[in-house]
């Protein structure tokens, strides 16, 4: 039986995925996180006794499209981010997790709103955030800005 491509649950699963990651993450950074399912945040956490609340979009490039190496960080997503954050009295970070399949890499950027509204580039609708060679030397260069980067992960399916 054919699948019907609008019932796949692939995009929860890969925004499932990027989540895990960001918890890998700020557990390795020493943060004691927490999943929240609210508008605004995904996840919650504490080191030290800052707390944050992040906000976790993930996007999936495929070789076989055309889609530019960039992403939007929406004013939409920070809005909301920034609302959830006042309520409980946390710090918004907001992370982008891109898997990149053309690169065979997943990249992860971290970076508090405050320095996405100093630092980064204005879009139409949010902040540009590019992940080819180029714009991730910048990113890396932003104040405030955390990357990390898996690359040369071959998965074969059978």
């Amino acid at each position: 039986m054919p699948r019907l491509n609008n019932q796949t649950r692939a995009p929860k699963l890969i925004g499932d995925f990027g989540e895990g990651l960001v918890t890998y993450a700020l557990i390795r950074g020493g943060y004691e996180v927490a999943h929240v399912d609210h508008v605004g945040a995904d996840l919650i956490a504490e080191k030290d006794g800052e707390c944050i609340a992040v906000s976790v979009k993930t996007r999936n490039r495929n070789t076989d499209t055309k889609e530019s190496e960039m992403v939007v960080i929406a004013d939409d997503n920070i809005t909301k981010l920034k609302f959830f954050s006042n309520q409980f009295g946390m710090s918004p970070v907001f992370a982008q997790v891109v898997c990149h399949s053309k690169t065979k890499s997943i990249h992860l950027f971290m970076i508090k709103v405050s320095d996405i509204e100093m630092y980064m580039k204005k879009a139409q609708h949010g902040y540009s955030l590019s992940f080819g060679s180029r714009g991730i030397e910048l990113a890396k260069s932003i104040q405030g800005m955390k990357y990390s980067c898996w690359s040369g992960e071959l998965i074969d399916v059978v």
